[in-house]
């Protein structure tokens, strides 16, 4: 998988390489019939014999492209699956720490509104006292 993708930007040669192929097989075949000196009957049973070589081959690696396509598909499936599991995995443990924070912070500000609340009364206190001691 990541072979495929060093170098040449995550692009497949293989339908290129497998076109080229075919048009040599092609290209070779007819030149060969062309230059061979051979009756017209046993010509056509060459190019029949050819032509469904050819074809056979073709199948033939058609059928490898589609099974290593398959293959590429299932596993990038299970990666899929298995990425997933991760995140929703990550998603709870996340979500069990923050209420586990929220807590902590929940607590303080609870006992810092309770101090506040002292230092206001202490200070009210004081004021009462000072305005007394004023009048």
């Amino acid at each position: 998988m990541n072979e495929e993708k060093n170098g040449n930007n995550g692009k497949s040669y293989f339908p290129g390489i497998l076109t080229s192929l075919l048009f040599g097989l092609s290209a070779g075949f007819v030149l060969g019939i062309l230059f061979a000196p051979k009756s017209g009957k046993e010509t056509r049973k060459e190019i029949m014999e050819k032509s469904e070589e050819l074809i056979k081959k073709s199948k033939n690696s058609l059928n490898e492209f589609e099974g290593k396509t398959k293959d590429y598909v299932d596993k990038s499936k299970v990666t899929l699956a298995e990425l997933k599991s991760k995140g929703e995995d990550f998603a709870e443990k996340s979500k069990g720490k923050i209420v586990g924070v929220s807590k902590v912070i929940g607590s303080g500000v609870k006992k810092a509104g309770k101090k506040i609340k002292k230092i206001v009364e202490k200070g009210k206190d004081t004021a009462k006292k000072v305005e007394e001691e004023l009048s």
